[in-house]
């Protein structure tokens, strides 16, 4: 959910029940006002009634506006006001009326004197002036929400641009963060903020890379040294098969060295995004390709292949990263393959799968894709193949799966763009 959508949200619940409240207030002052007035017309027209008894006059009867009944016996002074009910024979419907019922005394004779007002008017004044409310409530909350959301988008367009810079910000930019404000303090503390982790992040990634490339020159180049010397006395008819041994296993630790070196490095570069340059890229093309590179290896192990490679379209992206992908996916197939064993190779527009018999599943799939993590203790592996194809989908916006089905791991791809 977006922060201008919640922010409308909130307002408006906020602003409904307060117009709920405030019309319901709004009516009840209105009718307490009116019953007010009401009865205060009751009791002036009592007084008037009460005044013409005294000066002697006929008893006036207006009903049902007005009665004056004449009691038989002594009672005591009452003022009653109260709601009634009373049957129109012009509308021939029951209608409202406010009543006040009081006894009078007046030349030692009781009175019941009765005054009423109907209160059809007040019932039609109160809808009146309840719709206009209504009317004018609805108004104020749809201009308060129009108001709100307008400035609220003005407000947050700073914030907006900064997020799309944010989003075409590159490591490898020459250029710093260019961030535009309009003179909000707030803003303006954030487009500082920004700029100053913006530069400490691309000096970091400079130093990061400088640091990547000098370790792939200083660490390779002692190591090409100690095989070249490890070589030369292998070449030495003089060294006893004891030393032969002992020199073998410093030259195949040396050559695994080299090989966890360049893929620690490769994923260095993998996930500082040094390799750029997307372009238009045929996957079962490169498959092709890689399979011819590494035809030797399947040979000897006397591996058969099965492919099933849909045409689709072209896959743009790094091209070598894809060679790298395939190729570690392939090798992973073929070092867990046992001699005379069918590898499966399939693509599809969005996917390619790749699997070699097994006899039972990983135990811990979870990890399969992290560093120097192996199926097996395979002397040749590094542990990291998978976790450079994993990588290489994570900055791409993939996913790597695995799964075992029918004896065999699966390895797939899925193309998401």
């Amino acid at each position: 959910m977006k922060l201008l959508e919640k922010n409308n949200r909130i307002f408006f619940r906020f602003t409904a029940l307060l117009l709920v409240v405030g019309i319901v207030l709004f009516y009840l002052v209105v009718n307490w006002i009116i019953r007010h007035k009401v009865d205060e017309t009751l009791r002036v027209n009592r007084l008037h009634a009460v005044e013409l008894l005294r000066q002697g006059k006929p008893l006036p009867q207006f009903a049902p506006i007005l009665e004056v009944h004449i009691l038989s016996d002594q009672h005591g002074a009452r003022n009653i006001y109260s709601d009634t009910l009373i049957y129109d024979p012009v509308e021939k419907e029951e209608e409202p009326y406010r009543q006040l019922i009081t006894h009078e005394k007046v030349g030692g004779q009781w009175y019941e004197v009765i005054n009423r007002t109907s209160l059809v008017e007040s019932s039609e004044l109160m809808l009146a002036i309840g719709g206009c409310t209504l009317g004018l409530g609805l108004l104020l909350f749809v201009g308060l929400a129009w108001l709100n959301s307008r400035s609220a988008r003005r407000l947050w367009r700073p914030f907006q641009q900064q997020l799309d810079a944010l989003k075409k910000f590159s490591l490898s930019q020459q250029q710093p963060l260019h961030l535009v404000t309009d003179g909000v303090s707030e803003f303006e503390e954030l487009k500082t903020a920004l700029q100053d982790l913006t530069e400490k992040v691309r000096g970091d990634y400079r130093n990061l890379k400088e640091f990547t490339e000098n370790a792939s020159h200083e660490i390779q180049t002692p190591l090409s040294i100690i095989r070249s010397k490890i070589e030369s006395l292998i070449e030495n008819e003089q060294i006893t098969d004891e030393q032969m041994s002992v020199l073998d296993t410093i030259y195949q630790a040396a050559n695994r060295l080299s090989r966890i070196n360049q893929s620690l490095l490769l994923l260095a570069k993998i996930e500082n995004r040094q390799f750029e340059g997307a372009s238009p890229v045929l996957v079962n093309e490169i498959i092709d390709e890689q399979l011819k590179m590494l035809e030797e290896l399947t040979d000897a192990k006397n591996l058969h292949l099965r492919t099933a490679l849909s045409k689709g379209p072209a896959l743009r992206a790094n091209r070598p990263l894809i060679e790298i992908l395939i190729k570690n996916l392939l090798e992973n197939a073929i070092r867990y393959s046992q001699p005379g064993d069918t590898i499966k190779i399939e693509s599809t527009p969005g996917r390619i799968t790749f699997g070699n018999p097994g006899k039972r599943p990983v135990e811990h799939p979870e990890r399969l894709f992290g560093r120097f993590q192996k199926q097996s203790n395979h002397h040749s592996s590094t542990g990291l193949g998978l976790a450079i194809v994993s990588k290489i989908c994570e900055v791409n916006g993939w996913k790597a799966g695995y799964d075992y089905q029918d004896g065999q791991h699966e390895f797939s791809i899925t193309f998401q763009q």
